[in-house]
């Protein structure tokens, strides 16, 4: 989901305009490798805009006993009350949330016909959103939705719309968005009603989703107070969704610091305060894509790395923990080296894909060992080398099982399930879902 300077971001790989006029829309050229090159600026917050935000409620306050935030050297232990996941997001026994993919939502109805549909859908790219002026278009589908929709909801599963914008559009053009959204005047959303969170709310409504997941992706960094901006667009959402009875969630860009030396992908989530966000209803950890961000052959996703992020998460907002859902990667990705010992990425593959790849390739036995970061590599026809690092349901559990004992040990709660994520559905090995699969048994256990 990171991008880098020759990559996007997960969700906005790959994307291209799929309605209207964009002639003369700026391409996405600044990534992180170019971000790196720029000055850090400082970050100035009026306190009491902080208070404000942070006091506001979303009625999820779990009225749970207070736990300790892990103090410091020295330092003396701040009891947190935990805020909840919406009641009836997931379910408690099962806590899972499926990505489903526009342009992949054909794989997503195999996996569904193949094991059982039984988890909250989010559905990525139902909606495009056009910073230019605030209104929404349908994507490319390769699968009937509104089919897919209607069978989850006769079921009594959530759906929920996720809210992207195009590669194509610059990180300036959505901070102006973000910028004009969070300033128009507020008013209640009718099908009239034309501001910018109006738009997102009435389209919601329209399409029969129980809420919202915004999954923007590509700010500029330093636009003039952004990330005030930013904590106050996503509260108005989600005032404005809370009238109609709606969720209001948010993907996180992963974060282990706030500095740039700190966090490598500082210029690129540093829009995101947050604790200007930690009372929306619920929060996607996207703990994925590490090898972009180094540019570089290696784990999408690690333990070490997702140890990073909670420990971030744990001391910046830790009142937020439990109403966190994380997300893993169900695919792979493919690098391979030139003639210069410079590294390309070929493309991400399913686990269908994997097998095949290990199939068909002559493997070579200098990869690494680390069963919870499995990896295969080869020679091609010209001599270069490709690596493919990838996820098993072994890996993922292992991740999971590791991930979730550390959250049990942080809330003294041995009976914690943990929220997790997947991207995307279709992309998964066999038996991974399902009532018999390794996921169910993980839950069960």
């Amino acid at each position: 989901m990171w991008y880098t300077q020759n990559t996007t971001f997960k969700k906005v790989q790959n994307r291209t305009k799929e309605s209207g006029n964009m002639s003369g829309t700026p391409a996405l050229k600044v990534g992180l490798a170019e971000g790196l090159m720029k000055h850090r600026i400082g970050q100035v917050f009026a306190i009491f805009i902080v208070l404000l935000l942070t006091a506001c409620t979303n009625g999820n306050d779990t009225g749970q006993r207070l736990v300790p935030l892990t103090p410091s050297s020295g330092s003396t232990p701040t009891p947190v009350r935990q805020l909840a996941l919406p009641k009836k997001l997931l379910d408690p026994k099962y806590p899972v949330m499926d990505w489903v993919f526009n342009q992949t939502c054909s794989r997503a109805a195999t996996s569904y016909d193949s094991s059982q549909m039984n988890a909250t859908i989010a559905y990525d790219s139902a909606a495009w959103l056009y910073p230019n002026d605030g209104h929404l278009v349908q994507g490319f589908q390769d699968c009937e939705k509104d089919a897919l929709l209607l069978q989850a909801r006769n079921q009594g599963i959530l759906t929920l719309l996720t809210v992207g914008v195009d590669s194509s559009w610059s990180e300036q053009d959505l901070a102006q968005y973000i910028d004009q959204a969070s300033s128009q005047v507020q008013v209640p959303c009718t099908t009239q009603t034309t501001t910018y969170i109006c738009n997102i709310v009435n389209w919601t409504v329209a399409g029969g989703y129980a809420g919202v997941i915004i999954d923007f992706e590509a700010v500029k960094w330093n636009y003039p107070d952004i990330r005030t901006k930013f904590g106050r667009f996503m509260q108005e959402l989600q005032s404005a969704l809370h009238q109609k009875g709606l969720l209001c969630g948010l993907t996180l860009l992963p974060k282990v610091g706030d500095t740039p030396s700190a966090d490598i992908a500082y210029y690129y989530n540093n829009f995101q305060d947050w604790h200007l966000l930690s009372n929306i209803d619920f929060l996607v950890d996207m703990t994925l894509d590490l090898d972009l961000t180094l540019n570089r052959p290696g784990p999408i996703t690690s333990i070490p790395w997702l140890e990073q992020q909670l420990d971030y998460l744990w001391h910046t907002i830790p009142q937020a923990l439990s109403k966190t859902i994380w997300e893993l990667p169900l695919y792979g990705r493919e690098w391979r080296k030139d003639t210069s010992s410079t590294w390309h990425i070929v493309g991400d593959e399913s686990c269908q894909q994997v097998n095949a790849q290990k199939a068909s390739q002559p493997l070579l036995s200098d990869v690494n060992t680390d069963p919870t970061t499995p990896e295969i590599a080869w020679n091609d026809a010209d001599g270069n080398r490709h690596e493919l690092w990838y996820s098993t349901p072994s890996s993922l559990l292992a991740m999971m099982t590791r991930l979730q004992q550390k959250v049990r040990d942080l809330l003294d709660n041995a009976h914690y399930k943990l929220p997790i994520s997947f991207w995307y559905r279709g992309a998964e090995c066999d038996n991974f879902f399902g009532t018999a699969g390794a996921l169910a048994t993980f839950y069960q256990s």
